[in-house]
């Protein structure tokens, strides 16, 4: 029966490349195989720049996490993951699976922030080099047990048609451009370095993308008073005054300008 679910879910996975789908098919090939919580995907390109991809999985509590979380890695605390930084030197090759426990990141920082303020066990990551770099992971909690040899094995034989699908995501997710892509968004108004929240770029993306005050609020589940007071927020920060601006500022990032 696992087979059959494993091979479902990676045939869904497939057919969802190029979809809003992909994220949430990929946390669930994923957790077929090893019974992720959560997972995050992030695309390393020549220059050094850190993307995230996609972050998916809930927690009862924080709800958020996934998102924020990797925002804060792809944006600061990746230079504080080793294994990272060997990827951006690494010869392109076949994807590897390493297993990363919390207790073993050094970064007192990065572990509070992307580990133990969920209750984070341990990470196992898929590393594909190349032009752009690949790495997807998922995430054990706390009140789960930690990987088994026998979760790496099916996620080590699954390795390439995992990295395949999110290569091919995001050729179409660039191809299509990426300022109407809302994680993307959220990651270039916040390499603006006013200052945006991650909840502040967060609203002010989806505003960009077209979406009511009202959408934004029922989407996040957020209520509509705080909805407002982020993007009060972040047109204060922006130095913007109405969403008229926000959308120029859209434009302006759209042709590739940071001014």
């Amino acid at each position: 029966m696992m087979a059959r679910e494993t091979a479902d879910a990676l045939a869904d996975l497939v057919g969802a490349i190029g979809s809003e789908r992909f994220p949430g098919h990929f946390h669930a090939a994923l957790a077929s195989l090893a019974d992720v919580a959560l997972c995050s995907a992030f695309r390393q390109d020549e220059d050094g720049t850190i993307r995230l991809i996609l972050a998916q999985g809930a927690l009862p509590l924080l709800a958020d996490f996934p998102l924020h979380a990797s925002l804060d890695y792809a944006r600061t605390y990746w230079r504080a993951d080793p294994q990272m930084r060997r990827l951006a030197h690494a010869a392109p090759g076949p994807p590897i699976v390493l297993r990363r426990s919390a207790a073993e990141i050094a970064d007192p920082a990065y572990r509070a922030a992307c580990y133990e303020r969920a209750g984070i066990r341990e990470r196992i990551s898929i590393y594909r080099a190349g032009a752009p770099s690949l790495v997807a992971n998922g995430y054990r909690t706390l009140e789960q047990a930690a990987f088994s040899l026998a979760e790496m094995a099916a996620i080590e034989r699954h390795a390439g048609l995992l990295m395949a699908a999110l290569e091919r995501h995001e050729q179409g997710r660039a191809a299509a451009g990426e300022m109407h892509d809302e994680t993307a968004l959220m990651q270039s108004l916040m390499n603006l370095h006013c200052g945006l929240s991650a909840r502040e770029a967060e609203v002010s993306a989806a505003m960009m993308l077209g979406e009511t005050q009202a959408e934004i609020a029922a989407r996040k589940r957020l209520s509509p008073d705080s909805v407002v007071t982020y993007r009060r927020r972040a047109y204060g920060k922006l130095g913007i005054a109405n969403r008229r601006d926000l959308l120029r500022l859209h434009r302006r990032l759209a042709s590739g300008e940071r001014a």
